[in-house]
């Protein structure tokens, strides 16, 4: 197997470990937040630099759009996860966040059809498959720490649930 593929291999399973976990209640703790996206932002941009070898064609500049799109979905994201009162505050991503991950898997995809037209060779690149996903981390987490701090003891506003009850 060519070593590009084992990159794009491991990095789909840490993807799907990762999306998967949104599913899960984690606590809400603002500082926690914003460290996996920061990291994954971090090291997309690493590979970038290693994937940059022939530069810019005009094409790439497509690239911010697609930062745009995923940043849209995670703002969704963040906007329909649901909180908890149990050892803290805890949130989790609800049963739309599947359709919004769907959603940022057919502009994924659309990217990489986009590359193969356009000569757009960034949009195929493992970095910023890593850079899409901590964007769209980023913006969630996001308005998921806004949404937690302006919590104050009373439920957010879309998917509430308190330890033992569902709305």
């Amino acid at each position: 197997m060519e070593l590009a593929m084992v990159d794009d291999v491991l990095i789909a399973v840490v993807v799907g470990f990762l999306i998967v976990r949104q599913f899960q209640w984690r606590s809400a703790e603002p500082r926690r937040m914003l460290l996996m996206p920061l990291l994954v932002i971090a090291v997309g941009l690493v590979y970038l630099g290693f994937e940059l070898g022939e530069g810019f064609q005009r094409a790439d500049w497509l690239l911010a759009g697609e930062l745009v799109l995923v940043a849209g979905t995670g703002t969704a994201m963040g906007c329909v996860t649901r909180f908890r009162q149990a050892d803290g505050l805890q949130y989790r991503l609800t049963g739309a966040g599947i359709v919004l991950w769907a959603l940022f898997l057919v502009i994924r995809i659309g990217s990489f059809a986009l590359a193969s037209v356009l000569g757009a060779h960034l949009l195929d690149a493992t970095g910023l498959i890593l850079v899409s996903f901590g964007v769209n981390r980023l913006a969630a987490s996001l308005v998921v720490r806004h949404r937690s701090v302006h919590y104050g003891g009373k439920t957010p506003a879309y998917g509430q649930e308190t330890a033992g009850t569902r709305r």
